[in-house]
């Protein structure tokens, strides 16, 4: 193959449609943000969450930004309501064209305390939701020739106290990642993973102000992430200014991972 060629080519469709990106778990702080980064660059962002009133608000302030969105709710962990999105997806703009997975539930626990459901809950969420997501939407890719997708893990796959199911969920994730861009990489489908560190959203809000701080002062960068910083990421990784990176994990943690 010569240089000139490209292994992930782009949509042959006009560059007057919009690409088709489906974000999950995208009424949280880092789905907003990703959901935003996606529709201010044109794309047109299915927002999906299990709040489905929250989903369709989510939607109306795209739109309200200028932007093309529509909200969905789904459980990821069923199959079968996965595949209905994908489904209604399909119907009303005849592609996907980015998939992000952000559904996500913290249950953390110290080992002795980890609970059957809990452990089960996380798994479901974060990893089968992951599998359900992939499974329903690379077919489809796959015979387009063009895919982009971007999987969250965390830094907590490196370890964190009373952070076992929440470690063990986000490393799979990492794995799945890996076999699936190997699988999809001939297909024009590039799959990759993002793994935050500290950022400045969800559950590290709702922990004690010195904890907080303890946490920040270990950070090399002395400070948590934005929302925004990785949405760029995200951003960056579904872009054509990627379509050589497949089966990476990007790191985005202000250097903490330095330390592991």
């Amino acid at each position: 193959m010569s240089s000139s060629q490209t292994p992930f080519p782009e949509p042959t469709s006009s560059a007057s449609e919009s690409r088709v990106a489906l974000v999950t778990g995208a009424t949280g702080g880092l789905g907003r943000a990703c959901s935003a980064a996606l529709a201010a660059r044109g794309d047109h962002v299915v927002v999906v969450d299990l709040d489905g009133e929250a989903a369709d608000r989510v939607a109306a302030e795209l739109q309200g930004a200028g932007g093309s969105a529509q909200g969905i709710g789904a459980d990821v962990t069923s199959r079968t309501d996965v595949e209905r999105v994908i489904a209604q997806v399909v119907e009303r703009h005849g592609r996907i064209d980015v998939l992000v997975n952000l559904a996500g539930i913290i249950r953390n626990q110290t080992l002795p305390k980890v609970t059957d459901e809990d452990f089960d809950a996380l798994m479901g969420v974060h990893v089968k939701g992951t599998l359900n997501t992939m499974r329903a939407a690379v077919p489809l890719m796959r015979e387009a020739g063009y895919g982009r997708i971007v999987n969250t893990s965390s830094i907590a796959l490196n370890g964190a106290i009373a952070g076992v199911s929440y470690g063990a969920a986000k490393g799979a994730i990492v794995g799945m990642t890996r076999s699936a861009a190997m699988e999809s990489a001939k297909h024009g489908i590039t799959i990759n993973c993002v793994a935050p560190g500290l950022v400045n959203a969800g559950v590290f809000l709702t922990v004690p102000e010195d904890y907080q701080q303890e946490q920040i002062a270990k950070i090399p960068a002395k400070r948590t992430g934005e929302p925004s910083e990785i949405a760029a990421c995200v951003a960056f990784l579904t872009s054509p200014d990627a379509s050589y990176v497949t089966g990476q994990t990007l790191t985005i943690c202000g250097g903490l991972s330095l330390g592991f």
